[in-house]
């Protein structure tokens, strides 16, 4: 009973293999270039922004050639690289037999359907695009050209319709514009352009990713995948913690499903968020970094990444915007010690300097100068600490430059760990702090510490 169970399990083993060679799609495309006689195409395939290499190829001296794999290529758009003034961006979709020509001096795709309409689709946009630039040209009014981008929205509704269901549907889709209905907007909003802007922002924040599959990996082999997430998460969010932190843990949180998705979108988040030039953004690097990494979730990691980014959190995480500082509890040159915590005034400055550091010996006079001297004493404290152990040098740069009346303090025996407690990597390190000695903004210009302490007072009650 045994054998036969076991025939009988191998003739279902042979059947199902027969099924799954008899369904398999290999990859044959065919190159017909007359113009490219003898030359080499790279053959290329966009992802996450970037462009990376799938195969060289030879045209013979009719300029034509073979791209032919028995393995599908992964469904995305495609780019047949020439040099650096023509290249042609191409889809592969589910049927991979086509043939790419040039017949008078225009692209041609015969064969697999979605190849095809995508290149249809490509000349559609090309052809209204030249249209648009001459209707600016001759500054004819926006009417004409309103009534062309509503053709054009039309025409990528009714492509996304017609091929629902493939990937060429799916990426026209991802194309459509995001915008309200006119008619559902209230009189009292649509009449009022503050209201207005307020209202179309939010609909757009909510509404983004309505036409556009984050978690179809087939759209991150596009080249629109970086653009999109670069504008929603760098100009549709508010730039602020709040704001774009549970957006990004909500969307992460949806492509769990999806591994490849989940670990490119995270990778990008926490990329992002370090990148940013808005400081308070570091608060969501370093939460993004210990719900993803830390927790041990990133599999796709190395230990040099790991590293790395374990060692940014820890010299970020406790003196982000909106923390209460650090303790600092230091001795000035007669041994008198100075708690950061005890000065009364609304605003503090914390900086971290050393004498010998070129940008300290422009930028400490400058804070004395611009921002201490010009602010009334009531209103500010400065606590300045001194990160080396040379106390000769120290004073000698304090007398020089008349450094009278801020808290100068130093460290000697190195006990107080504010180099990781307030990320003195590098000098000068300058915070602002409120009344109760929460972190307003860090790693400040002087410039842009003197606009802002001047603003923040005149606000005051």
């Amino acid at each position: 009973m045994r054998v036969k169970y076991t025939k009988s399990f191998n003739l279902l083993l042979t059947g199902l293999l027969a099924v799954f060679v008899a369904h398999a799609r290999p990859c044959r495309i065919k190159i017909d270039f007359p113009t490219n006689k003898n030359d080499t195409i790279l053959l290329t395939h966009y992802f996450n922004g970037k462009i990376y290499l799938d195969d060289t190829l030879k045209t013979d001296r009719s300029g034509k050639t073979i791209y032919n794999s028995q393995k599908a290529l992964p469904q995305g758009i495609y780019q047949l690289y020439f040099n650096e003034t023509k290249q042609i961006d191409f889809l592969v979709g589910q049927d991979q037999t086509f043939t790419i020509r040039l017949k008078d001096f225009h692209v041609q795709i015969t064969g697999a359907k979605e190849s095809k309409k995508f290149q249809n689709y490509v000349q559609f946009l090309a052809a209204k695009k030249e249209k648009a630039r001459k209707l600016g040209k001759k500054m004819i009014n926006k009417t004409a050209l309103k009534q062309l981008n509503n053709d054009v929205q039309q025409y990528l509704q009714q492509e996304a319709k017609k091929s629902a269901g493939t990937f060429y549907g799916k990426f026209v889709a991802s194309n459509l514009r995001i915008q309200p209905d006119a008619s559902h907007i209230p009189n009292s909003i649509a009449k009022n352009d503050s209201l207005l802007w307020v209202y179309k922002h939010n609909y757009t924040k909510r509404h983004y990713w309505d036409h556009f599959d984050l978690n179809d990996i087939r759209m991150w082999r596009t080249p629109i995948i970086n653009s999109r997430l670069n504008d929603y998460f760098n100009n549709v969010l508010i730039q602020l913690p709040d704001s774009v932190l549970p957006v990004a843990i909500r969307l992460i949180e949806s492509s769990r499903k999806y591994p490849e998705v989940f670990e490119n979108l995270v990778s990008y988040l926490l990329n992002n968020s370090v990148k940013s030039a808005y400081i308070s953004m570091e608060n969501v690097f370093v939460a993004l970094a210990k719900k993803y990494y830390l927790s041990g979730d990133a599999f796709w990691a190395t230990k040099k990444t790991m590293d790395k980014i374990r060692e940014e959190v820890k010299f970020r995480e406790n003196n982000l915007v909106g923390l209460p500082a650090k303790e600092l509890f230091l001795e000035d040159s007669t041994g008198t010690y100075h708690s950061l915590y005890q000065q009364p005034t609304p605003f503090t400055v914390v900086v971290f300097w050393d004498p010998e550091c070129g940008h300290c010996k422009k930028q400490i006079p400058q804070l004395y100068n611009d921002v201490f001297l010009n602010t009334d004493p009531s209103q500010l404290m400065v606590m300045a600490v001194y990160t080396q152990g040379d106390k000769k040098e120290w004073l000698k740069f304090i007398d020089e430059h008349g450094l009278d009346g801020w808290i100068n303090v130093w460290d000697p025996n190195q006990i107080s760990n504010f180099r990781v407690n307030y990320d003195v990597r590098t000098t000068p390190m300058i915070y602002l702090l409120d009344k109760d000695k929460k972190i307003i903004a860090k790693n400040l210009s002087i410039k842009t510490m003197k606009n802002l302490l001047n603003h923040l007072i005149n606000q005051q009650p």
